[in-house]
């Protein structure tokens, strides 16, 4: 089966903040859970969790990436799925579903830069 992408995947580790969204609104009673990525793209990305995320959560994320901003990237995604790994960790599968053109062209051109400087490597 050939798997087709529109963005190219960075394998990078990026804190990421995420909280799950209940009626359409993330607690803000609750702490951020803290993680870090495995991989990272224009339209979603991979992230390891000590629980399993069901498919279709939706979830409230926030995470930096080093371009120079002072902002941060902010974002609602939804779980495309969940894999368990050998250790006990969940590898959650991420799309991002509310991220604006400014922020996704911003975060495609840092993943193409990144992969640049990987490749020279």
């Amino acid at each position: 089966m050939d798997e087709r992408r529109d963005f190219v995947r960075l394998k990078k580790r990026i804190k990421v903040m995420y909280k799950v969204i209940v009626d359409r609104f993330a607690s803000t009673a609750v702490p951020p859970n803290i993680t870090y990525t495995d991989t990272l793209s224009g339209n979603g990305m991979t992230f390891m969790s000590a629980k399993k995320i069901d498919e279709g959560v939706k979830l409230d994320i926030t995470f930096e990436i080093e371009d120079g901003k002072k902002q941060g990237i902010d974002t609602a995604g939804v779980v495309l799925g969940s894999k368990q790994l050998d250790g006990g960790e969940h590898e959650i599968r991420v799309k991002f579903t509310d991220i604006d053109e400014p922020q996704k062209d911003r975060l495609a051109r840092y993943v193409m830069r990144e992969q640049v400087k990987t490749k020279k490597k």
